[in-house]
């Protein structure tokens, strides 16, 4: 029990024992006003305006900033006329900047440790090769997805059908996909070329347009567009894909990869690799 709270206890027995004892009421009425007076005095030794600067200043030595912004409220309370409170309140400002700055160093270092404990994690992507005609791999990789990433698409014969979509992505500046209408297996092919516009939204929500064309079998986007692609893909999180054919508008196209993540590593494998 602190000193405080036993002297106003031992001044409250007193005061019992008298008001016991049938003392005169001026008697009474004195000790009760000295009690008082004893109260105020033993709250101006511990919220003094000294002692809570001390506080202050002891805490932020410590790095205790929740300390130290309580004891500076009470000073600013009960002491208003004391200087130190518009130093204090400078003070406050840099202890928000101070537990701003550890904070991101935490984060950083729990982002840090998330992606070393993840290293070698390629999440929904892998690393393979073409083949040539005997079926043989070749030296030529490139980075897929595991499994069918699923879709749909829509042209003035069906509403919604379901589609299937392959990456295939030889480096950052080559990317491709083929999609396969009623998620058969045979890719959307092109006779001579066909453009189509491709919308593509990141993880933020920042949405991008750009342009793709049909040769073949699959649908390529040239090297700057391929670069936004992979750059898209490397932050990760959902990214969504919208697909209109330029010359039969009534054709579209629709897929979402729900997580990205990890491509980030498994074109770095993919690169060490090579």
């Amino acid at each position: 029990m602190s000193i405080r709270l036993k002297t106003v206890f031992h001044g409250l027995a007193i005061l019992m024992i008298i008001s016991s004892c049938g003392v005169p009421q001026t008697d009474y009425d004195k000790l009760i006003e000295e009690n008082q007076q004893l109260t105020v005095q033993l709250e101006e030794c511990e919220n003094g305006a000294e002692k809570v600067i001390a506080k202050v200043e002891k805490a932020y030595s410590e790095k205790n900033y929740s300390l130290v912004k309580e004891n500076i409220k009470i000073l600013s309370e009960k002491h208003p006329e004391s200087p130190k409170n518009k130093e204090f309140k400078l003070l406050l400002s840099t202890i928000e900047k101070q537990e701003l700055a550890e904070q991101k160093k935490k984060e950083a270092e729990e982002k840090e440790r998330i992606r070393l404990a993840n290293i070698n994690n390629m999440g929904m992507w892998r690393t393979t090769y073409y083949v040539d005609d005997f079926g043989e791999p070749t030296k030529e990789g490139y980075i897929t997805n595991k499994s069918t990433l699923k879709g749909t698409f829509s042209n003035t014969a069906t509403q919604n059908s379901d589609l299937n979509i392959r990456f295939l992505i030889s480096n950052s500046t080559d990317i491709s996909f083929k999609l396969f209408e009623y998620a058969g297996n045979n890719p959307v092919k092109a006779y001579s070329s066909d453009s189509y516009r491709v919308l593509v939204q990141d993880k933020d929500g920042k949405r991008y347009k750009l342009t793709a064309t049909n040769y073949s079998d699959r649908l390529s986007f040239n090297k700057t567009m391929s670069r936004t692609v992979h750059n898209i893909l490397l932050k990760g999180g959902t990214v969504k894909f919208k697909i209109v054919e330029i010359d039969t508008p009534t054709t579209e196209y629709e897929f979402t990869i729900q997580k990205a993540d990890y491509y980030d590593n498994t074109y770095r494998i993919f690169r060490e690799r090579k």
